[in-house]
């Protein structure tokens, strides 16, 4: 898994942590007897439509993204063995319980990635 910068919610954007899941098993895996992401740090799943919470810790914060990068759908506080999604999505970003609300993430926010380690965009 690769580090990246997540920039939230243009303009005056919060700056978030995250660990991005691309490859196969990475994107399986998940969360799966992890600990569950610090405030302030998530995991970016991509490609990915649903995810289930079989195996996690405790309740997660769910934000699906469309490939523009638009906030499509939340689903917050889902406690572990459930199973959520969203058509459209492109991406999901997993965060703990409550950082949603705290980020102030809503349906049509948009999210930016910063990739630290090349000081570029995506």
């Amino acid at each position: 898994m690769r580090r990246t910068g997540l920039v939230v919610g243009e303009p005056g954007a919060v700056r978030l942590r995250a660990r991005r899941a691309v490859r196969v098993v990475e994107r399986l895996v998940g969360l799966i007897a992890q600990p569950l992401p610090v405030a302030g740090a998530g995991l970016w799943i991509e490609p990915c439509r649903a995810v289930h919470t079989l195996g996690v810790r405790g309740p997660l914060d769910l934000v699906f993204v469309a490939r523009s990068g638009e906030v499509l759908r939340l689903c917050e506080g889902v406690p572990p063995r459930r199973v959520r999604g969203a058509l459209r999505a492109r991406a999901v970003l997993e965060l703990r319980a409550g950082e949603a609300h705290r980020l102030g993430l809503r349906p049509g926010m948009h999210l930016r990635w910063i990739d630290d380690s090349k000081g570029g965009q995506r």
